[in-house]
């Protein structure tokens, strides 16, 4: 269920390969443009590198900071799960970004 989706950031266009539901991939993409969007605003940045890594660390942030709040209800091997599945998401669009 593999299908290309076209994707323009900061000025820059490419295609990813996806296997999630292109809805669900958009949501994720909207998400991406309003951080950018809180950076450019609140911050006063125009350079795309750093509106692009000043998002992501703030994505980071609530990341890390959702996952904590969420790992306090699991236990040790559910952690273990959830993190080890986050980092094969991690890998993946790792991998088709290149």
């Amino acid at each position: 269920m593999s299908s290309l989706q076209k994707i323009r950031l900061l000025g820059s266009s490419f295609s990813l390969k996806i296997d999630e539901d292109p809805e669900y991939f958009n949501k994720i993409i909207e998400n991406i443009e309003k951080k950018f969007s809180v950076i450019e605003s609140t911050m006063g940045v125009k350079d795309p590198l750093r509106i692009a890594l000043l998002s992501c660390i703030l994505l980071s942030d609530d990341l890390l900071k959702e996952k904590d709040n969420n790992m306090q209800g699991l236990t040790v091997e559910e952690a273990k799960t959830a993190e080890q599945i986050t980092l094969e998401i991690i890998n993946f669009i790792d991998k088709n970004l290149k």
